[in-house]
């Protein structure tokens, strides 16, 4: 691994973050894959997660030339792609002609992974917020949607990451389950697909898990990350340490916990190591100056959590 940064145990880890990050300015105005490219070279990360949501089923050789462009304005920048999102606006589960056409668009979302040659992709289960059907039938519900998926990802070369989502009842019910949000989910899920994990540790928080605990659970599972943090109610996607302690909502991610839980489940043994900034920026002027000063601390951030690790 070439390029990075160091950790506290002297492993090197690429600091990357999603395209969508410099996708969106704070009004209606979007930014090509292109420029920002040019703008992730610029602040100095070493690679970008390229976000492949809203795509059309079977893909198109408009969305085909586009990537292909950004691939090499990536390349030439120096910039690896060692990972994807995959789509992710799901529709209602129930809805089984409106998840077909999901299943399509989370299909040509592989094939462009496999066309630039990304290692990775990362893919939401379905969440149900629920007590009566049990974990059984989410676990099976779940098995047949992604099953198909799964395979094609293996025929193509990549590696499919099951995300942990949030994980908090909806308010008229407190005391319903909610599967789709643990490390026992991910887990079972990884297993009966033969998959890898990746952990949102915004999305933990949120839950109000103990980061360190569940990721023990996940040793050599964990594949990707997605590194933000919140006050504990909100999926504000935050610079981690930006959030401020103390807060009535629940808190911060506790990053020194965050930092045991990644050495507990031998993240840094794998070969794809990234410290995935996930940020949201569509909040953020389109000055150039005010984006690459709250890129420059997104950075110092990373390196803060990878001195920890």
């Amino acid at each position: 691994m070439a390029n990075g940064i160091l950790t506290g145990s002297g492993e090197r880890v690429l600091v990357t973050a999603p395209t969508r990050y410099h996708a969106y300015t704070s009004g209606t105005g979007k930014y090509s894959l292109t420029a920002a490219a040019d703008f992730f070279a610029a602040a100095c990360f070493d690679g970008v997660d390229l976000s492949l949501d809203q795509l059309e089923p079977d893909g198109d050789d408009i969305l085909r030339t586009v990537l292909y462009s950004f691939g090499n304005r990536a390349a030439a920048k120096g910039l690896a792609i060692p990972m994807c999102h995959l789509p992710f606006f799901m529709p209602n589960p129930n809805d089984s002609a409106a998840m077909a056409r999901f299943a399509g668009e989370i299909a040509s979302g592989l094939r462009m992974a496999a066309m630039l040659k990304i290692p990775d992709a990362v893919i939401h289960p379905i969440v149900r917020h629920e007590s009566a059907r049990g974990r059984h039938a989410w676990l099976s519900e779940n098995l047949q949607f992604l099953s198909p998926l799964r395979e094609l990802a293996g025929r193509l070369g990549v590696t499919l990451c099951m995300e942990n989502m949030v994980g908090k009842p909806y308010a008229a019910h407190p005391s319903e389950a909610v599967f789709g949000s643990t490390a026992e989910d991910v887990l079972e899920l990884a297993k009966g697909l033969d998959a890898m994990v990746c952990w949102d540790f915004g999305h933990a928080n949120l839950t109000g898990l103990c980061q360190s605990a569940e990721l023990e659970k996940l040793r050599g599972l964990v594949r990707c990350l997605h590194i933000h943090d919140n006050d504990g109610a909100h999926d504000t996607h935050r610079i981690p340490f930006d959030c401020p302690s103390g807060s009535p909502l629940g808190g911060p991610v506790d990053w020194a916990d965050a930092a045991e839980g990644l050495r507990l489940c031998g993240f840094l043994e794998t070969s794809n190591r990234c410290i995935n900034l996930e940020l949201k920026s569509s909040d953020l002027p389109a000055d150039p100056a005010i984006r690459q000063s709250h890129a420059a601390r997104a950075i110092a951030a990373a390196k803060k959590l990878a001195n920890m690790i």
